[in-house]
């Protein structure tokens, strides 16, 4: 995907720059909402088949909720992304665009696991600890790089007023995830390195299932107005 993206972008721009026929330039502006939060974005319809299109989208959400094995975790999500596209209108007259450029996901979770498979800790040697005794103090990041996007979408820029926007896209990710253990339970002799053990099981299985498609997917709608 990273690299369709970078020959998209990079024969894109050699068309703009090659073009002869400009179109009226339109400025539009957009409010959306889709699985990459509440968002808005501004677009430059600086060329018939053309347009540079900056956006921000986020939310947060606090009742993250999620069983791996004998764990539970509860925490929450903040999401921000920034992106920078350009999008290639391939009919004039047609709201119907191509979109590739780059986004910056700052997308970070902070969880707490606990032991949710019995009463007590069984793999302890004998030991008996109780789940309120120890914990798992996670945090995960979706990416820490700029990445790579690819979609497509509707907007009625070529005109002026008010109009229906839509996108649909995706962008890559590789996430990390870090758990640290926490509690009473690990003063005890010979506890810490078995919940340590516990925590990079952890840390595996959780990165796998965020790892699961590489990519995050975008669907978003919204309204837009273009001057």
């Amino acid at each position: 995907m990273r690299r369709i993206a970078t020959a998209v972008i990079t024969g894109s721009l050699l068309l703009v720059t090659s073009a002869a026929a400009m179109a009226e330039d339109h400025w539009s502006v957009a409010g959306s909402a889709g699985t990459t939060g509440l968002g808005a974005n501004v677009s430059w319809r600086f060329h018939d088949h053309f347009a540079l299109t900056a956006g921000y989208s986020g939310y947060e959400y606090n009742d993250l909720d999620h069983t791996n094995g004998d764990y539970t975790y509860d925490g929450k999500v903040d999401m921000d992304i920034y992106s920078l596209k350009l999008d290639i209108y391939p009919w004039v007259n047609s709201g119907f665009f191509l979109s590739a450029g780059a986004v910056k996901p700052d997308v970070q979770i902070r969880a707490t696991g606990r032991y949710t498979g019995g009463d007590s800790f069984d793999d302890f040697g004998g030991i008996d600890i109780s789940a309120d005794d120890a914990r798992l103090d996670g945090r995960a990041k979706l990416s820490d790089n700029v990445e790579p996007y690819l979609g497509i979408g509707w907007r009625n820029s070529s005109k002026q007023g008010l109009g229906f926007y839509a996108e649909a896209g995706a962008f890559w990710i590789d996430p990390s995830v870090s758990l640290t253990p926490r509690g009473n339970a690990l003063d005890i002799p010979g506890v810490r390195p078995i919940a340590e053990r516990e925590a990079r099981d952890q840390e595996d299985d959780l990165r796998s299932d965020l790892n699961k498609y590489n990519v995050y997917p975008v669907a978003v709608i919204g309204i837009e107005y273009t001057f």
